[in-house]
């Protein structure tokens, strides 16, 4: 229902419409309750408005396509809203057929494709009462000139996003009529380039200016300094360069709140630009350059922040004292200095400085000690002080005077002694993450008990040792997220029983022992299931498999038996992980119903049988590994239509016939990526004041709603981890390595017949591995297609003719071995072929030239290292333990003697080192993960499970 003048007005609306009042905010526009017409997502192809109603007619015709309205449409209704957006209308027709609508107000032409730009926007000027128009998700082509939004004298909303703009930046510099403009937002709209020098310069009313994502370079009109109107400035990931100090900016001290983050600005550390912004609340300068301005550290700004963000500056390693004008702030909410390298004590006086504070962000830093705030912060509900250099033990004064935390981070740091006890009795604490740490003793029960209000706990990478005893009383119901992994826990599983709340578990690397509790069954929330590296022994209950959330499923490295369970019935389960057990037996139909499963292994295990046809049926499948298993009989062609899929690995079976020439349809890119993070893990929500929550408050001259529930989310991924052959080497792919990699390994199988031609077509692909199988014809000169290839292995096969000159042409290519065929001619010398070693090619009589020591004058046989088992080249694929031991013992000494001898001597280089050793440890985590797996490995290979 409508009113307008006291005369009411109903529109009747069939169910495709939406109609009626609605009290809207535009943005920062003043609200009105207005008669809207609304027609969205509805292929509408002619639209008529009149007679006293709305009435949708859909032509067949070939006729333009049109929206009308006719005499007796109701033109005189004041406020009047119409959206039309994402409709099938063309929009040259849709904007002459509304000029009538002489009160028209709000126009919505989002999800268009503006072919003439300046025709739609000449047509749409004759609205003389327009005041907002909503451009989103357009395709806006063709010459835009000032002339067409010369009749918008009164448009005070123009809102552009997320639209692409062909015209590039001249549509800014058309904007020049808009003289009663006060909001423009233009974000993610590629317009790249410079700002014009007079871009924007006539809009002295713009209140509002969102530029962000767009990949603008360069400085800033000098003639912003005119913009004194304006409240909000987002320029946000772009590409300017520009120092604050001689930037317009500076003269804009009518700013409330201001983006920056992600550009090439120059910021004096004492933020003497916005000495005089006293109305700016929000503040955020991450991802740029901090330059360390001493000479006015004293100056007192007028500003008093309530958000403050500069995290990841590009200058590293400074003391927070160095932000001068932090000593003058006594009213933040949010503050985030993250990632910069930060050194010395922990900066408690932040703290008691500013009382109201909310959110404190320090991760990623040098800090050394934790100190205890003297005064009780009872608004502090998160903090995060994780990957920095915390050292000495937890003090439960700490906690008396945060009462009422809510989300605390303090992993990665170097933290030890006992975990408090007292840490469960913090009703409002619910995310704790004390992971990758030194704490050892017992987890407390205290944490875990019914009375503690924890939904996350993270303690995993510790020292951490004893049993878990619980029981349906004693648990918290609150739970749902538990990471006890990489720690010295023993004892069984039966704890599994009152676990009857948790989403995600998981108990990796530890000592656990014994069977799967058939009672897992009532963890029937459970999503995310981790209990990998252990000496878990049995067979898999069915009753796991029937639980119907799960998504992610690591039993690896265990001593696991019999055959799969029947039946997976979970629906969303997208990663199994059951490799390096003693399962056997064959497939079945096991997962044949799992159509989102994204990753398989099930690589080194005892399964036979063929492989199954269902498998081409799991169309998201990325990852497939079945290494190391019994399976025998031909590939299955229906593997050819798994179009998702990035990486297979056949190797070490019994598998015969021809190599697949159905492999076209196979991708091989690196479409993993786009899947890998759905897994679940812990979600740390925030929830209270969040960055956007003062972002909406001051864009409409609110107060900030402390009960507002925007939710802040970070989540941690899973240390998803996939074992592979490339390069000659086995390793363990993670993160962004495991997103990238892209390969075949049929090595070790009995296949025979030639190479087929289609596996050029694969031209993502990173690594090949056909050895060891009774290959025979030409190598293929279109493996030259494989532009990415980093290795290709041919070795041990009965290949014959000369190596391609063609494959020249790979300029990745780092590993080549074609050694122990019947290959003959000359070896090809140019690129990176002239770096391959003798091992490439040893075996094959007939060939000749470098690095061969015979030219192709002569036939003197080459003598060769004896021929190697497929076994022999598996147990190669690692380094050889007896050497590592060795030289890692010999190399661990040396160090040990060496250098105190050399730091006593001199204590310049003892300070540099200190220094160096930490910022090394601090960056070199991620490559101990291999270290640490290839140890582990090792030793599981040596204790025969």
């Amino acid at each position: 229902m409508g009113t307008c003048g006291g005369l009411g007005y109903r529109m009747f609306m069939g169910l495709p419409w939406v109609s009626g009042t609605r009290k809207d905010c535009a943005l920062s526009a003043q609200c009105h309750n207005r008669p809207v017409i609304m027609v969205r997502h509805r292929e509408i192809q002619l639209l008529q408005l009149g007679k006293g109603y709305v009435q949708p007619h859909h032509r067949t015709s070939h006729s333009a396509n049109a929206l009308r309205m006719d005499d007796n449409f109701p033109f005189r209704l004041q406020n009047l809203e119409l959206d039309i957006s994402f409709n099938a209308i063309d929009a040259v027709a849709a904007a002459k057929g509304i000029k009538n609508l002489s009160h028209l107000e709000n126009l919505y032409l989002d999800g268009f494709h503006l072919k003439d730009a300046g025709t739609v926007l000449r047509a749409i000027g004759a609205l003389s009462s327009l005041r907002i128009l909503f451009l989103q998700y357009n395709k806006i082509e063709g010459t835009i000139t000032a002339q067409d939004f010369h009749n918008f004298s009164k448009l005070e909303q123009l809102i552009l996003d997320d639209s692409s703009l062909n015209t590039s930046m001249g549509i800014l510099s058309s904007l020049a009529p808009l003289t009663s403009l006060k909001l423009l937002s233009s974000h993610s709209t590629s317009l790249g380039g410079n700002l014009y020098d007079r871009s924007l310069c006539n809009l002295v009313k713009l209140e509002e200016l969102d530029l962000r994502f767009n990949g603008i370079t360069g400085g800033l009109p000098t003639c912003w300094r005119n913009m004194t109107s304006i409240r909000i400035l987002n320029l946000e990931d772009n590409e300017f360069i520009d120092s604050l100090a001689s930037s317009p900016i500076a003269s804009l001290t009518s700013l409330e709140f201001l983006s920056i983050t992600g550009n090439h600005f120059d910021i004096p550390s004492s933020l003497s630009p916005f000495a005089n912004h006293s109305r700016l609340k929000v503040l955020l300068l991450g991802d740029n350059n901090l330059i360390i301005d001493t000479k006015v550290a004293s100056l007192i700004p007028r500003l008093q922040l309530k958000v403050f963000s500069m995290s990841n500056s590009l200058s590293k390693g400074f003391k927070v004292t160095s932000l001068g004008f932090l000593n003058h702030q006594y009213d933040m909410r949010i503050m985030d200095l993250s990632s910069n390298d930060i050194w010395g004590p922990f900066p408690a006086w932040l703290l008691e400085n500013n009382t109201k504070l909310e959110m404190l962000l320090m991760a990623s830093n040098l800090f050394t000690t934790l100190e205890v705030p003297s005064r009780i912060l009872f608004n502090l509900s998160e903090m995060d002080i994780s990957n920095n250099r915390l050292r000495g033990e937890l003090t439960t004064q700490f906690w008396a005077n945060v009462p009422n935390l809510y989300h605390l981070n303090l992993s990665a740091n170097g933290l030890e002694g006992n975990i408090p006890s007292n840490l469960g009795s913090i009703k409002s604490l619910h995310f704790l993450d004390l992971s990758s740490n030194n704490f050892s003793g017992g987890l407390p029960v205290q944490l875990l008990h019914s009375n503690s209000s924890l939904h996350s706990l993270n303690v995993a990478y510790n020292n951490l040792q004893g049993q878990i005893i619980l029981s349906t009383d004693t648990m918290s119901p609150n739970l749902s997220d538990l990471l006890l992994d990489h720690n010295r826990f023993t004892g069984n599983l039966s704890f599994l029983s009152s676990s009857v709340n948790l989403r995600v578990f998981g108990i990796s690397n530890n000592f656990f022992i014994g069977k799967l509790p058939r009672l897992i069954a009532n963890m029937s929330r459970l999503e995310s299931l981790d209990l990998s590296q252990n000496q878990l022994d049995g067979v898999i209950p069915q009753e796991l498999c029937n639980l119907g959330y799960l998504e992610y499923l690591d039993l690896s490295n265990n001593c696991l038996s019999g055959p799969l369970p029947s039946f997976f019935i979970s629906p969303w389960l997208s990663h199994i992980h059951l490799n390096r057990n003693k399962l056997n037996g064959t497939l079945m139909h096991v997962l044949s119903n799992s159509s989102n499963l994204v990753t398989l292994d099930l690589s080194e295990n005892e399964f036979s049988g063929s492989i199954p046809y269902w498998l081409g049926n799991l169309s998201q499948l990325s990852i497939l590994s079945l290494k190391g298993n019994s399976f025998d009989g031909r590939f299955p062609e229906q593997l050819c239509s798994l179009k998702s899929l990035s990486m297979i690995d056949l190797s070490e079976n019994n598998l015969f016939g021809p190599l697949p020439s159905c492999l076209g349809p196979m991708n091989f890119s690196d479409e993993f990526a786009n899947k890998v993070n759905s897994i679940p893990h812990i979600a740390t929500e925030y929830t209270g004041w969040s960055l956007w929550s003062y972002v909406r408050a001051i864009k409409s001259h609110a107060s900030p709603d402390p009960d507002d529930n925007s939710v802040l989310e970070e989540i941690w991924q899973l240390p998803h981890t996939v074992g592979f052959t490339t390069k000659r080497r086995f390793d363990f792919y993670k993160g962004y390595a495991l997103l990238k990699m892209v390969g075949l390994d049929f090595s070790c199988n009995q296949f025979s017949g030639e190479i087929p031609l289609e596996i050029a077509i694969l031209q993502d692909m990173l690594m090949l591995n056909l050895s060891h199988n009774k290959l025979t014809g030409h190598i293929p000169t279109s493996l030259s297609s494989l532009t990415k290839i980093e290795s290709i292995d041919l070795s041990y096969n009965n290949l014959t003719g000369p190596i391609p000159e063609e494959l020249t042409q790979l300029n990745y290519l780092g590993v080549f071995n074609v050694s122990y065929n019947d290959l003959s001619g000359a070896i090809p010398s140019k690129n990176q072929f002239g770096a391959f070693d003798e091992s490439s090619y040893c075996g094959n009589h007939h060939l000749c030239g470098l690095p061969l020591s015979n030219d192709c004058s002569t036939t003197i046989n080459i003598n060769c290292s004896a021929t190697k088992s497929c076994a022999k080249a598996k147990e190669d694929a690692f380094i050889d333990r007896e050497t590592f031991y060795f030289s890692f013992g010999v190399s661990y000494t040396t160090v040990l003697l060496v250098i105190p001898v050399v730091l006593f001597i001199n204590p310049q280089w003892r300070q540099g080192w200190f220094h160096y050793v930490e910022l090394v440890i601090s960056t070199c985590q991620s490559s101990f993960v291999t270290c640490y797996y290839y140890v582990q490995d090792s030793f599981r290979k040596l204790s025969n499970c």
